[in-house]
């Protein structure tokens, strides 16, 4: 499935051949792999979190590349982006699903809207490089609050940006974020080796305890 006006990147992975990712020349922002995605892409060969037989869910996953790699090491993946972005999607899993030990699978999830399809929750939400549109803030943490439970963990990976309003809008997607969650940064030296940036971050991110409970009572009602 060769895609007219691409450009591919490869990315390297630690157990066998790189994962071959298609990328659109023009298209917007979810047509490219962007750096940060890199970095959770690799994060996730460390390792750190079990990733065999779970259910993950990849939220803005523009080029598919972080759902994709989870894939490969043994998840059950959905990808999920705008409806423009499915075809980009589905041609990075068609070339890179003999690489795939778990499943992965495209679905359109518009950030704000209804997440009934998506149901249960994941034990792991994805996201690399979602925080740039102040106006998508809102939207993007009401669909974190309706997918998560109690024990969804979310990796929350971004590039910090100095230019413009980036700044403000990642300290008020972090502030609003505090109201119901718990965010961990996962420190520098347990990023990969070779793929880690000191402008790159990762945030390990849960439900508040005490709303956790509430909402598990609430469902068992």
């Amino acid at each position: 499935m060769a895609a007219a006006g691409g450009f591919v990147r490869e990315l390297e992975r630690r157990g066998g051949p790189a994962l071959r990712l298609e990328q659109r020349a023009a298209g917007g922002v979810g047509c490219v792999v962007w750096d940060a995605a890199l970095v959770l892409a690799k994060f996730l060969e460390t390792g750190a979190c079990p990733l065999a037989r779970r259910a993950v869910l990849e939220l803005g996953a523009g080029t598919g590349a972080v759902g994709i790699m989870a894939a490969t090491l043994g998840a059950n993946v959905t990808v999920t982006d705008l409806e423009e972005l499915q075809e980009l999607l589905l041609v990075n899993i068609e070339n890179n699903k003999h690489l795939v030990t778990g499943s992965v699978r495209a679905k359109v999830l518009k950030w704000g809207e209804d997440v009934t399809e998506f149901q249960p929750p994941p034990d792991y939400i994805l996201m690399a490089d979602c925080i740039y549109y102040e106006e998508s803030l809102e939207p993007l943490l009401k669909t974190l609050k309706d997918l998560t439970g109690p024990d969804t963990c979310v990796l929350c990976c971004y590039e910090q940006r100095t230019m413009g309003k980036n700044p403000e809008i990642e300290r008020r997607y972090f502030e609003l974020l505090q109201v119901d969650f718990e965010l961990e940064k996962i420190p520098l030296d347990k990023h990969d080796e070779e793929y880690r940036s000191a402008d790159i971050h990762i945030v390990n991110i849960h439900r508040k305890q005490a709303l956790a409970g509430a909402l598990e009572k609430t469902e068992r009602a």
